[in-house]
């Protein structure tokens, strides 16, 4: 990659608008975030007031600098201390969270893809059909109690005691989100000097995103910028797309570690 293309794009950028964007959604979705995460725990270990949830979720964005796990890691461990929780139950909570959130990227995904006309095409269906085949096993199996070491593996509770509703309400709770990062990067584009339409942002972005949670990547670096470039090359110039996603990845981690600051010294203290 030209690296002086890419410089070239985040020195033209108009960073005042930018930051203005990308300012309220972050806030936007911090607030939405924690409302997920208290409703789960709300549900399966603890019921947790949404003010006390606040510190817990935004200090987890600190660890998520390095690694999004580390960064789930550090909100089980979190509730684990704060609340007395057991451990490897507050971690199923956690794992639920991420099974639900992969689903929804797939599910909008899907549905991105089939309305601009990429199902087949850049989305292959082999990829949803699994997914989907693999949702109906889970729900099979997680509907009823086991035996064995599965049915006593307290990390698995939080599964045993689901139900459909339960992530068919959490995928819509999370939806304002992904919405929201929708529309915030077909409004950031063009000032990057670029412009994806926005049926296509809503068929990829969510792989995206996926691929930027992939534990191989250190601070989601690298799987996010390759992914930019796959699904987006038809649209925008590949150097473009590697500086914006940069400039966007470092403001949404950095504006989220701000925020974790502001908590830190409160979280420090609860524990």
């Amino acid at each position: 990659m030209p690296v002086g293309q890419v410089a070239a794009t985040v020195a033209g950028a108009r960073w005042g608008r930018f930051l203005l964007l990308m300012g309220p959604y972050v806030a936007f979705y911090f607030l939405v975030d924690t409302f997920v995460v208290q409703q789960a725990v709300g549900w399966f270990n603890v019921r947790v007031a949404y003010r006390d949830m606040l510190p817990v979720r935004a200090t987890s964005y600190i660890l998520s600098l390095v690694n999004t796990q580390l960064g789930q890691g550090g909100l089980a461990l979190y509730l684990h201390r704060r609340h007395d929780l057991p451990f490897w139950e507050i971690t199923g909570t956690v794992v639920f969270l991420s099974f639900v959130e992969v689903y929804q990227l797939a599910f909008y995904s899907f549905i991105g893809a089939l309305v601009g006309g990429e199902l087949g095409r850049g989305a292959p269906v082999w990829v949803y059909a699994g997914l989907a085949g693999y949702l109906v096993f889970h729900l099979w199996f997680f509907a009823r109690p086991r035996s064995g070491p599965l049915g006593r593996a307290r990390v698995l509770a939080t599964f045993y005691k689901a139900r459909p509703s339960h992530y068919l309400r959490l995928l819509l709770y999370k939806t304002p989100n992904l919405l929201a990062a929708v529309t915030v990067h077909w409004l950031a584009l063009p000032l990057f000097g670029m412009a994806v339409p926005f049926a296509r942002l809503l068929a990829f972005l969510p792989l995206v995103f996926f691929f930027a949670a992939l534990p191989i990547a250190a601070a989601h670096l690298g799987p996010s910028q390759a992914a930019w470039v796959y699904f987006f090359r038809s649209s925008a110039p590949e150097a473009g797309l590697v500086a914006y996603s940069l400039a966007a990845h470092f403001a949404f981690m950095l504006m989220n570690a701000l925020i974790g600051l502001l908590f830190l010294r409160r979280a420090t203290r609860e524990i």
